[in-house]
């Protein structure tokens, strides 16, 4: 990795694949050397028309700065959602669905990873077009992006929990602690998860199980209730609990 600058752009896999053809074509007898003779030059065309649409498909998703990990200067720990290592996901890309797509989620930075065609280095997605994402069975949702409405929440990527007349979402967050035992610099990670609820086009963040029965107040009692019943104790169970509480409230709220 270290022969790759941080933040270069990658070059138009457009324009490699036309100067491949060009190459290829302008070469008869190496062409004839590797290729059935008789192909006809509508079959050529044809070839030619279905490399452009695999093209498209990819280019654009192709087209983020190189990103160079960082996980070895962290001892312990990584700076990713749930693990280090490349897993199929699905994003939503500048108007595009891509699938089976090789990705980990840099939760310190905020931003989204994924494995270049060519296997040889990481790309960074560009934040501003990449509307959402589904990792390790979580969906994440690109919120925050307009300043002016001021929505209560920030830009960033939000973990969808639950999706009914109102939403739950958490924002996951890593962030790096530094310390110096013994002269030498350790680095370690610290986990933290915020929650947001929208309701009546606004984000309101849950603080505490008193800010969300705050926010419920209307049922608070029902809740209270509902959580006792299935056994969810909200300070060793809290993101178990607040999803609980906050599709009890929808359930009930026709």
């Amino acid at each position: 990795m270290s022969s790759f600058v941080p933040g270069r752009n990658i070059c138009s896999l457009r324009t490699a694949g036309i100067i491949a053809i060009l190459m290829l074509y302008s070469h008869p007898g190496a062409w004839a050397q590797s290729m059935d003779t008789a192909l006809t030059s509508l079959q050529k065309k044809n070839a030619i028309s279905v490399y452009y649409r695999s093209l498209q498909q990819q280019s654009g998703l192709y087209n983020g700065s190189e990103y160079v990990p960082y996980v070895d200067m962290l001892k312990e720990s990584h700076p990713y959602f749930d693990t280090s290592k490349m897993v199929n996901g699905s994003v939503y890309y500048n108007g595009i669905s891509y699938t089976n797509v090789p990705m980990v989620y840099d939760i310190v930075r905020d931003e989204l990873i994924i494995l270049h065609f060519n296997k040889v280095f990481f790309l960074q997605l560009i934040k501003s077009k990449t509307e959402s994402f589904e990792i390790l069975g979580h969906s994440f949702v690109h919120l925050g992006r307009d300043s002016t409405k001021k929505e209560g929440v920030r830009d960033s990527f939000y973990d969808l929990l639950y999706n009914g007349k109102i939403k739950l979402y958490a924002k996951r967050e890593k962030m790096i602690l530094e310390s110096i035992p013994n002269m030498t610099i350790e680095r370690k990670t610290y986990s933290k998860n915020r929650y947001f609820i929208f309701k009546k086009d606004r984000y309101t963040e849950v603080y505490s199980k008193k800010s969300l029965l705050y926010f419920f107040n209307d049922k608070k009692s029902i809740l209270k209730q509902s959580l006792k019943k299935q056994k969810i104790k909200f300070r060793k169970q809290r993101e178990q609990a607040i999803i609980a509480m906050v599709e009890q409230y929808d359930l009930i709220n026709p």
